[in-house]
């Protein structure tokens, strides 16, 4: 309960961030602010309500970051490459790798997915 205004925090500087990048700091606009804060509650609101399980929020959760962290984050440093290192193999095979991520982690979840909607019933 103590943890979740720090991770909120963070979590609506982030996504300022990305949908607002050149927009004024958010302490700075109260509208925007205030949005963002209210959306965010709206959406964490609802997902806690409509989980089922925390199993199954920890597994969607694992299977994105697992591929994320593992392969999706490392190729994406490779082909930003700011001091021109990576060559050209580097970079294609930066792409494949994150086609391929991006492949297996829709499999991951597909397999998330069916597992809770055809859940067994168990006696």
């Amino acid at each position: 309960m103590l943890v979740f205004p720090i991770v909120f925090f963070a979590l609506r500087l982030n996504l300022d961030g990305l949908l607002f990048p050149t927009s004024r700091h958010i302490s700075h606009d109260n509208r925007r602010f205030t949005i963002i804060t209210v959306s965010l509650l709206v959406v964490i609101y609802l997902a806690a309500n409509f989980i089922p399980s925390i199993w199954d929020a920890f597994q969607f959760t694992g299977a994105t970051a697992a591929v994320l962290i593992g392969f999706i984050f490392p190729a994406m440093i490779i082909l930003r490459d700011s001091y021109g290192i990576a060559t050209k193999r580097d970079k294609v095979l930066a792409v494949t790798m994150i086609v391929l991520a991006v492949l297996s982690n829709s499999v991951a979840l597909y397999s998330d997915a069916m597992s809770i909607f055809y859940r067994k019933v168990e006696a």
